[in-house]
């Protein structure tokens, strides 16, 4: 009976305690597992996102009811019985299952993976999966995939949308180029006016590079008379569309100003007062720097007024001269801000051979690699150094010089460069009579 008793099982209460704890650690094990298995299977069911198995070669395993949701499928099951091979049936691009399993052969992983699909209905969403691949701990043979699958076709609608908004963008500045191109002249008047090109007694030259598509540097040549050159230009602060527009109104204004452009003072006093009446209607100021002379070939004579802009380099060939051109009269502030600014007129006098350079400040206003500005005496010390040049080259060779300086290589503002050549005078004295 003894051995009997020792045969069933242990004879100690200290054996039988231990049994017992073994069998209910066992059992915590199991409803341990059994809640983790619920947890898991509740975030299978309910997730927002698509869930998913699949078999390396197109299968799918199982399915969560979001997935089925998004593929327009009643239900997981329907979505396992009528995809059987995801390449065919599911990618709109052909041989996008291939580029799936070989990123996965590659990577062991796919994310952000973009692709169109057709719903049960035929109809096209796009979607987004990351997945990875599973493998047998031990034999480390390739298991299945499995991963998530986000619907993005709200976004890739509005990515369409803005691509074909900003198609138009891109379109519509390159028109604003074109446009801003022809305004700038082509072909220069001849002084006096019944000369040919090649034998004018004045000689222009202009370099010019907006910062962006368009720019907000402008400069034009205005024949007053057959002995009188209108020389224009400006700066409007900024760059892009917006200054481009500007230069456009400017432009319209000068044209309308004609009449009295044979007097810089009296011209740069209208434009302000014009700009002023459009920019009270406006939310945000704009600011316009301008020059402009008048150069009488007759005697070399020159009249002009400054609003805020850059002075212009005065290149005295014969004198062996270069420096900034001399103001007696006040240089009055921007264009556009000031109700009440007073331009005053200023003379000089140029000889045959000399040579104004005007120009706006995103010439010289550039960061060099030593972390400085270039600046006003760097580009007056490069100008004088090539004093003897003709006027192409030496505008060729200083825009160079400066470009070369500037620390990301290129021109962060726009570039406007406006060369008046005097190469020969008549006799005579000026026919017009300066303020």
């Amino acid at each position: 009976m003894l051995s009997l008793l020792a045969e069933c099982g242990p004879s100690t209460p200290t054996a039988w305690k231990a049994n017992t704890t073994h069998v209910m650690d066992q059992e915590n094990t199991i409803e341990a597992l059994r809640r983790a298995e619920q947890k898991y299977r509740s975030i299978f069911e309910h997730a927002t996102e698509g869930i998913f198995q699949t078999t390396p070669d197109g299968q799918y395993l199982s399915a969560n009811p979001a997935l089925a949701r998004m593929y327009g499928y009643d239900s997981p099951e329907k979505l396992l019985a009528a995809l059987t091979d995801i390449g065919r049936q599911l990618y709109v691009q052909p041989g996008r299952r291939s580029e799936f399993t070989f990123t996965m052969r590659q990577n062991g992983r796919v994310l952000d993976f973009e692709s169109e699909i057709y719903r049960r209905d035929g109809s096209i969403i796009w979607i987004s999966e990351n997945a990875r691949a599973v493998h047998d701990e031990v034999t480390s043979e390739l298991l299945y995939y499995e991963g998530m699958v986000q619907d993005i076709t709200r976004r890739k609608r509005a990515e369409d949308e803005l691509r074909a908004k900003n198609a138009q963008l891109e379109a519509d500045l390159e028109m604003a180029r074109d446009i801003q191109q022809v305004f700038l002249p082509r072909k220069y008047p001849s002084f006096p006016q019944r000369l040919r090109l090649e034998e004018s007694w004045l000689h222009f030259c202009h370099r010019y590079q907006p910062a962006e598509r368009v720019g907000g540097d402008f400069f034009c040549v205005l024949p007053l008379s057959d002995m009188e050159a209108g020389v224009f230009i400006c700066d409007v602060l900024g760059h892009g569309l917006r200054a481009a527009l500007v230069t456009a109104i400017v432009r319209g204004l000068l044209e309308e100003l004609t009449p009295i452009a044979t007097n810089p003072s009296c011209l740069l006093t209208e434009i302000n007062r014009s700009l002023l009446a459009i920019f009270r209607q406006t939310e945000s100021p704009m600011l316009v720097s301008a020059f402009y002379l008048v150069v009488n070939v007759s005697d070399g004579e020159m009249c002009y007024a400054n609003a805020g802009h850059p002075q212009p380099i005065h290149i005295q060939r014969a004198a062996g001269l270069v420096e900034p051109l001399q103001f007696q009269g006040i240089q009055g502030p921007v264009l556009g801000i000031f109700e009440k600014a007073i331009y005053e007129n200023s003379h000089g006098k140029a000889a045959a051979n000399d040579l104004v350079a005007l120009f706006t400040d995103g010439l010289f206003e550039v960061e060099t690699a030593d972390d400085e500005y270039y600046g006003p005496n760097r580009l007056l010390a490069a100008m004088r150094r090539r004093l003897h040049l003709p006027a192409e080259q030496l505008f060729s060779e200083v825009v160079a010089e400066v470009q070369q300086a500037c620390k990301c290589g290129q021109f962060a503002d726009d570039m406007c460069l406006l060369g008046v050549e005097l190469l020969r005078t008549g006799l005579g004295v000026s026919s017009r009579q300066f303020a």
